[in-house]
């Protein structure tokens, strides 16, 4: 399965005490094995590395995740101008914080599910693109 990978799914997949651990992990194990696609805006490399550090995960282990959720054949998505004034708008229209509504738009514009565990894009989020958990 192709999908736009929330960075909640990742911290939540290295917290044992996580409800949704179980299932994180499973997701990321499917990512991380290439039986799902992941794609991320740019800015998840950033966003999820200074979570996983926050966590207390080792450098070489956080260096490690995220190359394995990045690299072929996954897919880093960058944003321009254009995309810019698009994703305002399901910013706007969502009342999403703006990193959020980027995974939204990119879901939305790959026309892929966006995976995530964080409530609020869910909830107002799923008009706008297919949203599912781990």
């Amino acid at each position: 399965m192709r999908l736009v990978l929330d960075a909640s799914v990742v911290v939540a997949a290295v917290r044992p005490r996580e409800a949704a651990y179980g299932a994180a992990r499973e997701r990321i194990e499917r990512c991380q094995r290439g039986d799902d696609a992941v794609v991320v805006p740019s800015f998840f490399i950033v966003e999820a590395s200074g979570a996983l550090d926050r966590l207390g995960i080792a450098e070489a282990d956080i260096l490690g995740l995220i190359s394995a959720l990045t690299d072929p054949p996954h897919e880093i998505m960058t944003l321009g101008p254009r995309s810019a004034r698009a994703a305002q708008a399901v910013a706007i229209s969502s009342r999403l914080r703006g990193p959020d509504a980027l995974y939204v738009w990119f879901a939305r514009r790959e026309n892929v599910p966006l995976c995530t565990l964080d409530r609020e894009i869910a909830s107002r989020a799923s008009r706008l693109c297919r949203v599912i958990g781990p």
